[in-house]
Order: C-alpha cells, then structure tokens, then sequence
C-alpha cells in the first residue's frame, strides 16, 4: 500500500483526550464548540480550543535523557585526551563530533579513552557531516550522520522548516529496512524558539505515521542537531543565546539527544579556532546542557508541549505542510529531487537574505547595533556548505578591516540634538557595520572641510538651508530622503547592504 495515496488526507494532531477532560472539569464547560468562545469575568470574549482534528497519533515518551552533550569541531591531539576526560568527569554522556576533523589516529585515541571509562556502556557519540567514516567496533554506542534520517540539503540551502520535514520524510520512507533497526531522526534547530518546538515534535509525528503505516515498531530517536544559519562571527558571544534557545527549545520539544555548542564554533569549523576562546567555548556549551537539563529540570518531563493550543496547532500545520511536500518530492528522480529542493532552498534563501539587508529582520551585531571596535583580524570569511545569513555583511567588514587605510564618518548635525537622536542612531549604525570611526560634528564651516565620508542629519524641512554649502567628502549622504545633488540618501527600507557595497567599491575594493 502506497503511503503517498493513504495518508494524503491525514491529519497530524496528537492525542488530547485527557487534556480536555480536564480542561472541561477546569472551565465547567458541557462541550467545547469548534473555535467557540467563553465569557470572562469582565464581559470580554476569549477563545477555547479548537477540537475539530481527530487524535490518531500520540507522541511516545522520549528515551532516557542524558545528562549533558558536548561538540567538538578541531580535535588537537596534544590537548583533546585533558578534554574529554574534563567532560567525563563532569557529567558528559553525548558527544558530538565534526567527521571532517577526524583523523585514524585522533579517533583511535577516542576510542581507547572511552573504553577505558568506567560507564562505557552509557556514552553515545554522534558523527557529523557527510564525510565517509568507518568508525569500527566500539565499547559504546556511536551514531554515523549517514545513517541517520535528515533533511540536512534543505537546511544547508537556506530552504524552510516544511522543506526540511518533507525532505526528511522522503528520505525515511525509501530507506525504511527491518523493524528491529532504531531509527535515528536528525532535525536542524536554531533560535527560533516556538517553531523548534513544534519542529521537533512533527518530525516524529511524521516518522510515526509512515511507520505505521509500514506496520513496523523500530525504537525511533530524534537528535536535536544545531542548525548555524543564525550563527555570527562578529559578537561571537551572542551564539551562547542562540545556543540556549535551541537547546532548551529541543528539551521542550522531546528531543531523546539535543546537540550543545560553543559560541565559538563557526571558528572551529572555519579552522580559525583560538585559543582565546577554545576552552570557554566548550566549557559552556557543556554547562548550557547541565544548565538547563538538571537546574531547570527541562529533560525530566515528558513532553512538556503536551496539550499546549498554540504549539498543537503549530505541529499540526508543519506536519501536514511537510506531507504535502514530501508528496510532490517522492516521486522524483535523485537528480529531479536535488534540483527541487535546491530551487525552494534558494528561493526561500534569497527572501530571507533581503529582509536582512533591508532591515526588515534585524540581526543584533550584523546589521544593525553593532561593535564598531570590534576586529576579527581573519584573512577572509569561512568558506562552507551551509547558508549563514549573516556571511555577506561579515564578509564586508572583514574586507574593511583589511585595508590599510580606511575614511572616517563625519555626521554633521544641524539643528536639536534630542529631536535628531532617533536619525542620528539609524545613520551611525550604517557606518559602524563596516567598523568605521564616526565623529559627531556640529560646525558647519568644520564638515565643509571634510575630506572623507560627509553625512548630513538634520529636520527635513533644515535642508534647504544647507543647499548652498559646498562639501569636499569624497563620499556624500543625507539622513531621509530629501534630495540633494551629490549626496546619496540614507533611509529606512533601503538596501543597507548595497550601500555598504557602493563605499568598498568605491576604496576599490570588490
């Protein structure tokens, strides 16, 4: 039986019966309508649940949820043996490890260090990456990315969540095998707290339902794996907040296995690791996992989501956007399914990539709120399969750093200052992406003699005043939209990331 035709229809909604009862009890409600109301206490109208969708799947009980997780990207042989043998004794039991940084001998220094542990039977090791490993025999458990079900091609392509559902559904369903092999389900999660949630929680309701309708019981794990694509190089320490939402995100969501990283990652993985930030990295993406599972007891609760409207609601609709998906990729070739979803990927991308350069979605250090000061002295941004938002902007300011000489900013002020803040703020934050200097200058006769960048910010209705002034920056803005002959303006919407381009180009730089 085709578990396209079947299921075409189906809803996804986990099973709710005891929630309602007790939700009935609670309100002293008869019957709930479908998207019908109660009267508050002060007359108002607030909604209730939606009860239409019948329950056919139930979310089983996540495994035996570990202790801590650990990442690692470079493996230095001088040091990694004090590394894990640190992890071991404060509490470590998952390990995730970056196949591209493995050598024959690192791993068989692994190997034997983890034979040796007292609880070898307890550690379970996650290889990453599409690399071909063979990994041998082991004492505990490891798990080969290969030989898990992902949706990674949608993910590294920039492509949606329900992209990467459906793609992870079409590859469970053509590399279904016997009952008795586990399945292990890998879902990308980012900062995006509530959408992991329910994420996580339709990957399995996905995996439940083409198994059923196989008519076979495997043992299936989702392992939370670490999506980068809202990760930065610039304000490195903003990654441990967007560490900390994806873990505890997955907590939430019932991952039996949550990846935990570093902020300094994306160095490791560009090979730029230092050691600066080596040792605190690691330290706390192994101290976020102890955090939140043991202080915050986020891993003891079975599936805390349950009966929760707002995330039912969101796992129904990923769940069933994703088997629509999976529907028009199954019947394609190899070829035909990597040109789809390539194509979505990139389209969903390039969306993305422009409400980020026009402001639209705002990325704290990147574009906009940035550390002027900041320097990261790298020869050029890493080069890597997977879409990171952020690369072009970073791309540009390390290009910056590097010249041997750069313009200074000189915002010319006219007019009150506590009236001109709000333009002011917005116009400095253009140059400061660059990791420009910006002076703050008030006399008309001193920014005239400028030579390098000249801005303008004043009322719009002050501008006229200013027409006959004779500027020598090389380069000329104004803060609005009035318009002025020579001068570029400068507003919100605008491409801020074409602008920025425009400057380089203009030092020569492409």
């Amino acid at each position: 039986m085709s578990v396209l035709s079947t299921f075409s229809g189906q809803k996804f909604n986990t099973q709710r019966e005891q929630w309602e009862n007790i939700l009935k009890a609670e309100l002293k409600l008869g019957e709930l309508g479908t998207k019908g109301s109660k009267s508050s206490i002060d007359g108002g109208k607030c909604p209730t649940l939606s009860l239409t969708a019948p329950a056919t799947i139930q979310l089983s009980p996540i495994q035996d949820w570990k202790k801590a997780s650990q990442t690692y990207g470079t493996v230095d042989p001088s040091t990694i043996e004090k590394e894990l043998v640190d992890d071991l004794t404060h509490g470590v039991r998952n390990f995730f490890f970056h196949k591209e940084f493995l050598t024959e001998g690192s791993w068989a220094g692994i190997v034997k260090l983890f034979a040796g542990f007292e609880f070898a039977s307890d550690l379970e090791v996650f290889l990453l990456g599409e690399t071909a490993f063979n990994s041998g025999k082991t004492t505990f458990k490891t798990i080969d990315e290969l030989s898990m079900v992902t949706g990674r091609l949608a993910q590294d392509t920039g492509g949606t969540h329900f992209l990467e559902l459906a793609l992870l559904t079409c590859n469970l369903i053509e590399g279904i095998t016997t009952a008795s092999s586990p399945v292990y389900l890998g879902v990308f999660t980012d900062s995006q707290f509530f959408r992991n949630i329910a994420k996580v929680r339709a990957a399995k309701l996905l995996a439940l339902k083409v198994l059923e309708e196989y008519k076979i019981k495997p043992e299936v794990y989702v392992v939370a794996l670490t999506s980068y694509r809202e990760w930065t190089l610039y304000e490195r320490y903003s990654n441990i907040l967007r560490n900390d939402s994806a873990v505890a995100s997955a907590y939430i969501a019932g991952a039996d296995h949550v990846q935990s990283v570093g902020y300094n990652m994306l160095f490791e993985l560009g090979g730029m690791a230092s050691d600066e930030h080596d040792e605190r990295s690691k330290r706390m993406g192994r101290n976020t996992s102890h955090i939140l599972a043991l202080e915050s007891l986020l891993g003891v609760v079975q599936d805390p989501a349950f009966g929760s409207y707002h995330l039912e609601s969101m796992t129904q609709n990923y769940a069933s956007e994703a088997w629509k998906e999976m529907q028009k990729l199954l019947p394609l070739s190899a070829t035909e399914r990597l040109s789809h979803v390539e194509f979505e990927g990139h389209k969903t991308r390039d969306e993305r990539l422009r409400l980020l350069k026009t402001r639209k979605h705002v990325m704290a250090g990147i574009n906009d709120f940035p550390d002027a000061e900041e320097s990261l002295h790298l020869p050029e941004a890493p080069t890597s399969k997977m879409f990171r938002l952020a690369k072009d902007f970073e791309t540009l300011r390390i290009k910056t750093e590097w010249l041997p000489s750069k313009d200074e900013v000189f915002i010319g002020l006219f007019g009150d200052y506590a009236a001109l803040n709000a333009r002011l703020n917005f116009v400095k934050n253009y140059f400061q992406l660059l990791g420009l200097k910006v002076h703050e200058v008030t006399d008309e006769n001193e920014l005239q003699q400028v030579k390098g960048i000249v801005v303008l910010c004043a009322q719009d209705d002050h501008y006229p005043k200013l027409m006959d002034l004779k500027f020598q920056g090389k380069l000329k803005f104004i803060a609005g939209k009035f318009e002025m002959p020579g001068f570029t303006n400068l507003y919100a919407g605008q491409d801020v990331y074409q602008v920025l381009e425009t400057i380089l180009n203009s030092w020569g730089v492409k």
